[in-house]
């Protein structure tokens, strides 16, 4: 069975690792299809220590669900023979399964070779001659049907694929040659089965649940590939498009957890401690502990229920999730810049917004020249117009704006400001989704239009 999986955005945040966690603990405890939970890039220590801390195993990483060769694999334990098989039992294996080739392993069942039902007849043909030997056919048989499969199979020339290669490339190898089965073999060369042209034609693509995103920018790599079923967020709609109606809920509330939460609540489906402390996590760190305005009285709400079934203190679980997961001191220039940012496109200007929460702005100040070289460094190599580094303290409710890129007078002109520290300061600015974002994008719009 092919699994299902539940995903997040590019540079995964709390919410949207909580999210994509308990959504599949949902959607396993309510449907009988196979859902595994994946994370679109590499934890950061933050995200790895709240998941051990709640005993929850971490997500495997899948950085792109394009169709790969792997894919075309089915599911059934693939037939082969060893070096020693001989002919004679090659014969009844191939009429028994309707084989027409048959791979040859070892004992560790590494690939060897192949032997396609063509070579057994050629090896026949060429054995009886002209026919002039009639008389001794039987003895010419016997010592065919005696022959050892390692002693015929083709060993050159073969051409063979690796799971993670690109269905498309195996495609072009396909059309270039003559071969009806193409072996596909892991790094260690383990045979993993074989696969056709008739496998292209009945090509699945990854099935995904897509969470805390929809737009193209932000999901992992490979999406245009892959048969999106579900979306579930609390963004604007973006970019993505689907070959037919999907379950698609998008709700303008403060964190994705709460809408994964009340699914679990309406739906009286078991949820347990730590998955009722992952969920309240997500809420407490997307609404900056109700401090964000993109806050609503249904976050509240589920919270309270999270609290009783968690045994939490939200406002205490959140200044310690605060205090353990904002280590932005152990963290170089880029990869602060760059662990939730996020990507947006309007028109033909791609623009970037990054956020990092901390108790303490002061301590960007030494850090401020090195991160707008390394913030314009990206725009260069990521062809980013504008990139924002928004460092919110939620505890003294504002965020200091630091900007890179072309059009970074764009966002001077947009926010009143003062300047402190010699960067910009915005008083009550804790959204990048509801206060800046918009902002910018109505920006944009109205430079192109003069």
């Amino acid at each position: 069975m092919k699994p299902i999986y539940v995903i997040g955005h590019k540079h995964p945040d709390i919410d949207s690792i909580a999210a994509s966690i308990a959504y599949k603990v949902f959607k396993q405890s309510t449907e009988k299809e196979l859902y595994l939970v994946a994370a679109a890039g590499e934890l950061n220590s933050e995200l790895k220590w709240l998941l051990d801390y709640l005993g929850l195993e971490h997500p495997r990483v899948l950085n792109d669900v394009g169709t790969k060769v792997g894919d075309l694999l089915d599911d059934e334990l693939p037939l082969y023979i060893s070096a020693d098989t001989t002919m004679a039992e090659l014969g009844n294996i191939m009429r028994k399964n309707g084989l027409k080739t048959v791979p040859v392993l070892d004992e560790k069942q590494r690939f060897l070779g192949l032997i396609t039902i063509g070579d057994v007849a050629m090896i026949y043909m060429d054995a009886l001659g002209s026919g002039r030997d009639i008389e001794r056919s039987p003895e010419i048989l016997k010592n065919l049907l005696e022959q050892k499969a390692g002693d015929i199979m083709k060993t050159r020339d073969l051409i063979l694929f690796e799971p993670d290669e690109k269905v498309e490339e195996a495609r072009k190898n396909m059309l270039a040659s003559r071969f009806r089965n193409y072996p596909v073999v892991d790094d260690e060369n383990r045979y993993l089965g074989m696969i056709s042209r008739y496998n292209l034609l009945q090509m699945k693509r990854k099935q995904v649940i897509l969470v805390d995103h929809n737009e193209k920018k932000q999901a992992v790599d490979g999406i245009e590939e892959a048969d999106i079923l579900e979306i579930i967020d609390h963004h604007r709609v973006g970019d993505l498009q689907t070959l037919y109606p999907i379950y698609f809920h998008n709700e303008p509330v403060g964190s994705t957890s709460t809408l994964i939460a009340e699914k679990f609540l309406l739906n009286q489906v078991y949820l347990s401690t730590n998955i009722a402390s992952l969920l309240l996590s997500g809420i407490m760190s997307d609404t900056m502990i109700f401090k964000s305005p993109t806050t609503t009285a249904k976050d509240k709400r589920i919270v309270q229920e999270l609290e009783r079934i968690s045994g939490l203190e939200a406002f205490t679980w959140g200044k310690k999730l605060y205090s353990e997961t904002n280590r932005v001191d152990k963290q170089t220039d880029e990869a602060l810049i760059s662990e939730d940012l996020k990507e947006y496109v309007s028109g033909d200007t791609t623009f970037a917004i990054s956020q990092v929460e901390t108790v303490d702005l002061s301590i960007f100040a030494e850090r401020r020249v090195l991160l707008l070289q390394t913030m314009e460094a990206m725009c260069e190599r990521k062809g980013y117009a504008l990139l924002c580094l928004m460092v919110t303290n939620i505890f003294e409710d504002g965020t200091e704006m630091i900007v890179a890129g072309r059009k970074k007078a764009l966002v001077e002109k947009a926010f009143k400001h003062e300047h402190l520290h010699g960067g910009i300061f915005l008083h009550g600015v804790l959204s990048r989704k509801k206060q800046v974002v918009p902002v910018i994008y109505q920006m944009l719009r109205q430079e192109n239009m003069m």
